[in-house]
């Protein structure tokens, strides 16, 4: 049975992706989507796959949740998010000590404030470019479109 293709634009493609071929669904509501692959690309593929520990599915799965510019975050992002989290929690603490200082003595060490005040901006801000680079879907999804095209090459 031969299928239309249809010529997209990129801002169309991740919502457009339709075929006139029916697609099988699980109960769960899953789509299933079978991939061909000559053996020299499964292979490839699934030693990368194995390499970074998934399945063949999942490493599916997570490729063309990229193109459609779902979240994703590889262990790179994580990591930077778990270290800023850290030194967040050690800002706030030494924040916290400078207060229970002041509360004894009724001074406050201006220059350790500062400078603990400066950190905690710094580390704010990194959290802040950290999740507008996750958090902005467009971005996403092109990104997810170049890996794919650079794939086809």
């Amino acid at each position: 049975m031969p299928y239309k293709r249809h010529a997209l634009l990129p801002e169309e493609m991740a919502t457009s992706l339709s075929c006139t071929r029916e697609q099988r669904t699980d109960p769960h509501g899953y789509k299933i989507v079978s991939v061909r692959l000559r053996e020299a690309e499964f292979e490839a593929f699934s030693a990368q796959a194995m390499a970074l520990g998934f399945t063949n599915n999942m490493a599916l799965r997570i490729a063309a949740r990229k193109i459609g510019g779902f979240l994703e975050l590889d262990a790179r992002t994580q990591q930077a998010l778990e270290e800023i989290i850290q030194q967040i929690g050690t800002i706030s603490r030494a924040i916290n000590q400078l207060n229970v200082a002041y509360a004894q003595s009724g001074k406050v060490d201006m220059q350790e404030f500062q400078a603990q005040r400066a950190a905690f901006g710094y580390e704010f801000a990194k959290l802040d470019a950290t999740l507008m680079s996750m958090l902005n879907v467009s971005q996403r999804r092109l990104d997810g479109r170049l890996k794919l095209k650079d794939a086809s090459r």
